[in-house]
């Protein structure tokens, strides 16, 4: 059955939230997982690319972009692509996953902005309206 993480940082902005989806998929994918990370557009895609190359200068992360061709074992992509991958999710955008059962893993993390705080709650219900028991993990 598909795990639910919640993830819930003591910082307000973005960044942390970036910064700490590039710490989840470098591990994921060091354990041999496929992992999907949905952002809101085509702009905040290129912003996660730009920042999985530079965030550890000690390690690298092998991903690509959902529209390039390249199978990586990190993908980076909006809610339209989200029904081509499997295994783990990571949500940096205010939709939930909706295919819930293609993922072992669906993480959603959310700053301490009181935006995205509701959004969290609103994908929570989600998930808890689908038969999920999500975690919620304080950061």
């Amino acid at each position: 059955m598909t795990q639910v993480n919640f993830y819930a940082l003591s910082s307000p902005d973005q960044d942390s939230c970036r910064q700490f989806a590039c710490r989840l998929a470098e591990k994921a994918a060091r354990l041999g997982h496929q992992v999907f990370i949905q952002v809101e557009s085509a702009k905040q895609a290129a912003a996660m690319d730009a920042l999985l190359w530079q965030f550890k200068p000690s390690s690298f992360v092998p991903h690509a972009l959902a529209e390039s061709a390249i199978s990586e074992p990190v993908v980076i992509g909006t809610e339209v692509r989200q029904a081509e991958y499997k295994d783990v999710f990571i949500n940096l955008s205010v939709h939930p996953c909706q295919n819930l059962t293609r993922y072992q893993r669906v993480n959603e993390i959310m700053s301490n902005d009181p935006e995205a705080l509701q959004a969290g709650r609103q994908s929570y219900r989600f998930y808890q309206q689908q038969g999920f028991q999500p975690e919620t993990h304080k950061l």
